[in-house]
């Protein structure tokens, strides 16, 4: 690894690839969406290049002389509406197509992919699941974790022996340095903040966002042809994640269980209020299928062929929280 180019280095996940890599030795050379939040860019050492996931010319520009691709770019939603199915579908699975194949026109050697745990799918029984977990029984058939397998399974088959392409599929994942306001950092916020009055009857893995990096750059390295890696640490229930969140912070844990059937009339709510304003619903009520499952995951693969491992989850909870109360927002 002696070239390397980050796709989404303004993103949370791509921010910490990229200093990650600077703690390694290495300046990378990142593509920069024109016209995006470029302020996180101003804290780490980077050749910059402009352009998108949709210009080939500037996605070759910015594969010249690069042998490795750590590919963070992706549109992250649960909302709904043609409009935005249509977007991901054309960022992330067009996009990373797109990408790929001028990577290796240009003769880049290895590409990391980062894919989505849920794309993995989610168990109904409280076991962790693996990267060859059964996708038709733990099939989580929301259209953003629909998408995002659909595009990793586009990634994978494209790996040959002259271009080495795997993937890594990081949990919920939370940590310091924050530019863009992860959505596992807001939760957080709102219990510091006394903003959280309830919990959900729901399991997942936490990862801390540096070690998602350190997973990244070393399945860079290491990581084998057409495999896919998941990234995850601590799988615990919500209940228990925001006691123990809320036992670093010095305040109350949320106690009152939000029953399923009002947590459906909201949502339902809040997409009937968006078709009234002609606007993608934020959230739809194909998310709630979330709901009594588990999504716990088993990262043998990535500690015994990548020699990764995660930090304990209070650590990541304590230097978490510590940054979001130096940073109020």
């Amino acid at each position: 690894m002696n070239k390397v180019l980050v796709t989404g280095a303004t993103s949370f996940l791509g921010y910490h690839v990229t200093r990650r890599l600077n703690e390694l030795g290495i300046r990378p050379r990142v593509l920069e969406l024109p016209g995006s939040q470029a302020g996180p860019l101003a804290t780490v050492d980077v050749e910059r290049c402009a352009g998108d996931l949709s210009d080939s010319g500037a996605i070759g520009a910015a594969c010249e002389g690069v042998d490795t691709l750590l590919h963070t770019a992706f549109k992250v939603s649960v909302g709904g509406g043609p409009e935005l199915l249509e977007e991901m579908r054309r960022i992330n699975v067009a996009g990373t197509e797109r990408l790929l194949e001028t990577a290796a026109a240009r003769g880049v050697s290895r590409a990391v992919v980062t894919g989505s745990a849920l794309a993995i799918g989610v168990n109904r029984r409280p076991q962790p699941l693996n990267e060859t977990a059964d996708w038709s029984e733990h099939a989580f058939d929301v259209p953003y974790a629909v998408i995002r397998r659909e595009a990793e399974q586009a990634a994978l088959s494209r790996s040959r022996p002259a271009f080495v392409v795997s993937s890594v599929a990081p949990a919920f994942t939370l940590g310091p340095e924050d530019p863009v306001g992860a959505p596992a950092n807001k939760l957080l916020r709102a219990l510091i903040n006394g903003k959280l009055p309830f919990t959900l009857p729901v399991g997942f893995g936490c990862l801390d966002v540096r070690d998602f990096a350190s997973g990244m750059v070393l399945a860079g390295e290491r990581g084998a042809s057409g495999q896919r890696y998941l990234l995850s640490g601590d799988n615990v229930m919500t209940k228990d994640f925001l006691e123990q969140a809320a036992a670093v912070a010095g305040v109350k844990p949320p106690r009152f269980p939000l029953p399923p059937f009002l947590l459906h009339l909201v949502v339902a709510a809040v997409e009937g209020v968006s078709a009234l304003r002609r606007k993608p619903a934020p959230v739809t009520r194909s998310v709630l299928q979330i709901i009594g499952r588990y999504a716990w995951y088993d990262t043998t693969r990535a500690r015994t062929e990548l020699g990764w491992s995660p930090r304990p989850l209070r650590q990541t909870l304590e230097d978490t929280i510590g940054w979001l109360r130096q940073h109020p927002t």
